[in-house]
């Protein structure tokens, strides 16, 4: 038993903030559910009047809610290998965010029912000889996608559900080996990097798959943990409102999460332009044609929107150290940015199937709001089992005593 763990398990229990499971609100529940029905009605309203359209819609907030769900885990590896002291209070709400990866297994399924209505590749002309090139020498065929991407979500629940057996066993054991442990987490980074890339040029570059880009896996995972933080400090302030996690997160840990985000918020930036600047430099048809698309169509307003939203705001309203510690600020500037990562998301997919013009409609929406009322029914749910806070961490108490 180490000092460290031996002085807290001996430390008074009054000394230490109470931590418990956040009672559940049968209202809340019931909104979560409505939003779940409204999405799956207007799911198979849409899929019988326009099924491409219904099918996107689904691939757009699969994509968005699993990316959030995976930053979840993310953020625990991160913290794991670093042994980072400031981000234990926060640490399980990462836990809550990742809970959603096994719910997003199933949710796949539906993207393989509609992979003939995505996937121009998957049609039987295109796995011909003469498809080849759409092909891709046969690396794009409905079994081989299919294999890959449940292997890779088998993965990703996997490593889901070892981080969580190792977070929540520790409010038990108190045992500091759980977490100072850094051979798991390293092994996760390694693989989530090639897995997801490999993800994302499945489910979104290949939407057009004469298209390239080498940055995209990197594009992609800047949108996922800026997000992913972003959605972290919602949830941390809601809970710090709600009076669960009051006088456990204080204003010296959203001025951390704020840091991160402005500063995610440039590294994003950074790739999206530098995957422009190059495909404009190079200028060759088969890239250019996906960028025309998204910017000089109707297109190019979603792609200011998105700009404003998850640089341009973050970078000039979370300069000041004084905004970082503000939690109106800071819920306001991280909520704009999850808006500026559905729609930069719905910017990538939905040009694929209308080119010329931007669509939004109830459709789109309606289905996001099933997908956001499950997404908070997992979170909430996951929250009223467990404390909301890692209390059996040894480094607890020194996170939220962190900067005083």
């Amino acid at each position: 038993m180490s000092a460290d763990f031996a002085a807290h398990a001996a430390s008074p229990a009054a000394d230490r903030p109470r931590v418990a499971p956040v009672a559940v609100s049968t209202g809340v529940r019931a909104i979560f559910g409505i939003m779940v029905v409204i999405g799956a009605i207007t799911f198979f309203l849409e899929r019988g009047s326009d099924p491409t359209r219904a099918y996107a819609a689904w691939l757009h907030n699969y994509w968005f809610f699993l990316s959030l769900g995976l930053g979840g885990v993310f953020f625990s590896a991160v913290h794991y290998l670093v042994g980072a002291t400031w981000s234990v209070v926060v640490r399980r709400v990462a836990d809550a965010l990742s809970s959603f990866v096994p719910i997003g297994f199933l949710l796949f399924l539906v993207v393989l029912v509609g992979l003939p209505r995505l996937y121009v590749w998957s049609t039987p002309a295109a796995q011909g000889p003469e498809g080849n090139l759409i092909a891709k020498g046969g690396y794009l065929s409905p079994q081989l996608f299919s294999v890959r991407n449940l292997i890779f979500l088998a993965i990703w629940v996997l490593f889901a559900w070892l981080f969580l057996r190792r977070s929540t066993n520790q409010d038990e054991t108190r045992d500091p080996a759980l977490t100072r442990s850094g051979k798991l987490p390293a092994a996760f980074i390694l693989i989530f990097a090639i897995t997801y890339t490999l993800a994302a040029f499945d489910l979104l570059m290949s939407l057009e798959p004469t298209w390239y880009s080498t940055i995209f896996g990197v594009y992609c995972w800047a949108g996922l943990w800026q997000s992913s933080l972003a959605a972290i400090a919602v949830v941390s302030i809601l809970l710090r409102r709600q009076g669960a996690l009051q006088g456990i997160v204080t204003r010296a840990h959203l001025r951390d999460l704020g840091r991160f985000i402005f500063a995610f918020g440039i590294f994003w930036t950074y790739i999206a332009f530098s995957q422009l600047m190059l495909i404009w430099y190079a200028n060759l048809p088969e890239e250019t044609e996906w960028m025309i698309h998204r910017i000089y169509t109707g297109w190019g307003a979603i792609a200011i929107a998105v700009g404003i939203l998850k640089w341009v705001i973050p970078f000039f309203v979370l300069m000041p150290l004084k905004w970082k510690e503000n939690e109106t600020v800071l819920l306001t500037v991280a909520s704009g940015v999850l808006l500026g990562q559905w729609l930069d998301m719905y910017w990538v997919i939905y040009p694929a199937f209308s080119p010329e013009h931007a669509v939004l409609s109830w459709n789109e929406l309606g289905i996001a709001v099933g997908f956001l009322g499950l997404f908070g029914w997992t979170v909430q749910t996951f929250l009223s089992r467990f404390p909301v806070a890692p209390q059996g961490d040894p480094d607890f108490q020194p996170s939220v005593r962190f900067h005083e």
